[in-house]
């Protein structure tokens, strides 16, 4: 699903005078930061680019996709387990043909795992955790990613938090997509393995420099050609967050949403809805 290109220059470090992933509302009294996250980061991809600390410790809250302290409660595994698991009686050689089952045996067998582990996992459930496993496997570790980190600083420094969905609503994405599509999914995810690497550096360089462009590319643009696709994983919860935002540029306080950069960029994102309801929205630098 991701395109990945020649990086050059990309993968230098970001400078304090290039963009920064994210964007900033203001009126008379608030500011909203709207910051891209990049959910696994690995250790050759520290430090997170300046700008996402200094917005930090300017707001007085912080807005994550799903709400942290939920994420980091040791019954969150039990819970997706029960999520991500096909009724009594049903396996996934009922969901998904047996070219791609294979497909997913050779997987699991060339990196020494047990080939019936997807065997009672719903479609979604295999798509997430072959993303998951890729990136792990690539070096990429959740307690590196950006939630867990300011999850982190909101708890050392006394800072609210919360979250806009629940982990049942963003798993039940998959459950509106067609069966055959999550399948082509699985399998694109399958026919990538060999370019992990070189797709993780293109999308970590382009969030780095603030490279908007870069990032619907590398991306949104990929999912874009279905339309059923862009708008059940993006564009409704793009609209869904809005009068969130809204909401809180009506107080008096500063709050720092930080959400999957993929939310950010091109048409129908939240930086896009925002504008079309007039609002100014500035992409900030490294440096600002």
């Amino acid at each position: 699903m991701l395109l990945f290109g020649t990086l050059a220059a990309t993968l230098l470090p970001a400078e304090e005078s290039s963009p920064a992933s994210i964007w900033k509302i203001s009126d008379e009294d608030s500011t909203v930061y709207l910051a891209g996250s990049v959910h696994l980061l690995r250790e050759i991809d520290m430090p997170v680019p300046p700008a996402f600390d200094r917005v930090y410790y300017e707001a007085e809250e912080v807005i994550f996709e799903i709400d942290m302290a939920l994420m980091t409660d040791p019954s969150l595994a039990l819970k997706v387990r029960d999520l991500g698991t096909l009724p009594e009686g049903k396996t996934l050689k009922d969901s998904l043909g047996p070219n791609t089952i294979l497909r997913l045996q050779s997987y699991l067998k060339g990196i020494q795992m047990p080939v019936g582990l997807f065997d009672r996992f719903t479609p979604g459930m295999v798509y997430l955790t072959l993303a998951s496993l890729e990136a792990t496997r690539n070096g990429a570790r959740p307690e590196l990613g950006l939630e867990t980190l300011y999850y982190q600083k909101c708890l050392e420094d006394g800072k609210p938090s919360r979250g806009l969905e629940t982990i049942e609503f963003q798993m039940s994405r998959f459950n509106e997509l067609e069966s055959d599509m999550v399948e082509s999914l699985i399998n694109e995810a399958l026919d990538e393995i060999d370019e992990g690497t070189a797709n993780l550096d293109a999308i970590i360089a382009a969030w780095k420099n603030g490279d908007a462009e870069g990032l619907e590319e590398l991306i949104v643009d990929q999912i874009s050609p279905s339309p059923q696709l862009q708008e059940v994983l993006l564009t409704s919860r793009n609209r869904n967050w809005v009068p969130e935002i809204e909401k809180h540029l009506a107080t008096d306080h500063d709050v720092m949403f930080l959400v999957g950069a993929a939310h950010l960029v091109g048409e129908n994102s939240v930086v896009d809805l925002m504008r079309e309801k007039g609002y100014e929205v500035l992409q900030l630098a490294n440096g600002q």
